[in-house]
């Protein structure tokens, strides 16, 4: 919420949708939905179509499952959306099949995730730059969302990763950004 503040608009759920252009009369699974945000984003938005959210430990809204083992018969949902979580799920590879299973024919699973930039300069301030990781392919779509991040924004963000460090007022205001990396998976893939 505070990021989706920083921004001026819902972050990532508001800029991950307005990149998607998603048809309003499509049926959507999010899996790894949370709190539901993305679901009530696309309520908001007036979305015509079916819209599932499914999370271990789901918020209101959202059906409690496991990405590897998605409750819903095949060729269920015409989207399904990985959002900041594909990463974080301890078997990809079955995350990704159960998605593509109850995928329509010649439908898209998108996957989004935090990219380089993301929060780089926030980091560096706060004295714990980002590691390289690991090399990822290149997404079909770049979303960036400049912010400025004081030194309250900073302390909130390092509570939010379970971190815990002296946040130094003088280092701040820092100019930052905030980045997602989205990627378009095929069926066939």
């Amino acid at each position: 919420m505070r990021l989706s503040h920083l921004c001026g608009r819902a972050w990532p759920e508001g800029a991950l949708l307005d990149a998607l252009k998603l048809s309003p009369s499509l049926d959507v699974l999010d899996v790894g939905a949370g709190d539901g945000r993305l679901v009530r984003e696309l309520a908001r938005r007036g979305h015509a179509g079916r819209v599932v959210g499914v999370d271990p430990t789901p918020g209101p809204g959202v059906q409690p499952a496991h990405a590897e083992a998605l409750p819903f018969p095949d060729a269920s949902f015409d989207v399904v959306l990985f959002a900041r979580v594909l990463a974080h799920l301890p078997d990809q590879a079955r995350a990704l099949a159960e998605a593509r299973r109850v995928l329509r024919p010649g439908r898209r699973v998108w996957v989004a995730t935090h990219g380089p930039a993301h929060l780089r300069a926030t980091w560096a301030a706060l004295g714990q730059p980002l590691a390289p990781g690991k090399a990822h392919p290149e997404p079909a779509l770049t979303l960036t969302c400049p912010l400025t991040l004081t030194a309250d924004d900073a302390q909130f963000l390092l509570g939010t990763y379970g971190e815990e460090a002296e946040v130094s007022p003088h280092l701040f205001p820092v100019q930052d950004a905030a980045q997602l990396l989205i990627w378009r998976h095929s069926p066939s893939l």
